[in-house]
């Protein structure tokens, strides 16, 4: 099975910064694509990001402009006859043609991704289930016994426009422990702890911050029971492919993968929500390891 890499300290100060320096990156991007539909929503349109949530038994209410292709508006037939009148009418680029049919296949597996986990959020919220995999840090941070707790997703288009491509999916569900979970550390260990717990996105009860240095030379840190967990499938429009990282997926730590928009089967997001809901050992075949700084 493909591990993730570990962020313990015996990693290649390398390989970690390359890690650190993409889940920048990622971010960044997000929050500049954020930041630029918000720029072009007009203040009286209400948001169109679509979150499946929590709890509650039924689906969430979805705006009807937000909601990705479905499968008859994106017919492999419909979109054979476009490219067949385009070039019938002498405006037909055969190479820009392929390209946006490219897109299509992208933009649609996204739509199949986000709707299969909507309702995994549905039913996992619902039952609540046991995740059996232990996630260990270092001997101290330890996270065991979890249950699975307000799942969510959401998706982001490129534009507002009820046309536009799908940017990215985003998964997250919370692993709760039964407690709180304290550990010790030297001081001179807290901006380190900083660092990997802001990586794994692991809080304290109490936080990190001191005014000044303690008195004595050992430190004692609360984390919360909250362990999340995180997968983002970004359209990759430039390679033709998705790019999907995950934070803590399988034990602590990020995980890169890439998938082609063919292999977003039905039989691979099964084999996904197994793997969420603590029912099968092995991700899906179809994902393939990526690494950092990979082309984008």
């Amino acid at each position: 099975m493909t591990r993730f890499r570990s962020l313990a300290p015996t990693l290649d100060p390398n390989v970690d910064e390359d890690i650190r320096t993409l889940m920048a990156d990622i971010d960044a991007s997000l929050e500049d694509l954020d930041r630029r539909i918000e720029a072009e929503r007009p203040t009286e349109r209400k948001s169109v990001l679509e979150t499946a949530r929590r709890t509650g038994p039924e689906l969430p209410v979805v705006a009807a402009e937000a909601m990705p292709t479905t499968a008859a508006e994106a017919s492999s037939f419909l979109a054979e006859l476009e490219r067949e009148a385009a070039q019938k009418c002498g405006g037909g680029d055969v190479q820009a043609l392929e390209a946006e049919a490219k897109a299509r296949r992208l933009h649609e597996a996204l739509g199949r991704i986000f709707h299969f986990l909507n309702l995994l959020c549905r039913h996992g919220n619902a039952l609540t289930p046991a995740i059996g995999r232990d996630y260990r840090l270092d001997s101290q941070i330890v996270f065991t016994d979890l249950t699975w707790h307000d799942a969510a997703v959401r998706f982001r288009r490129q534009g507002l426009s009820e046309r536009a491509l799908m940017d990215h999916v985003v998964f997250s569900v919370h692993l709760l422990a039964p407690a709180p979970i304290t550990v010790t550390k030297r001081w001179d260990q807290i901006e380190a702890l900083k660092k990997e717990m802001h990586l794994l996105a692991l809080r304290t009860a109490d936080g990190l911050d001191f005014d000044d240095k303690p008195q004595q030379e050992h430190v004692a840190v609360t984390l919360t029971p909250d362990l999340p967990v995180q997968l983002t499938f970004r359209a990759n429009y430039k390679r033709g492919r998705i790019d999907l990282l995950c934070r803590n997926l399988d034990g602590f730590g990020i995980g890169i993968f890439i998938c082609a928009a063919e292999d977003v089967t039905q039989q691979m997001l099964d084999d996904l929500g197994r793997f969420l809901l603590n029912r099968a050992n092995q991700l899906p075949t179809a994902l393939r390891p990526g690494r950092p700084h990979s082309e984008t």
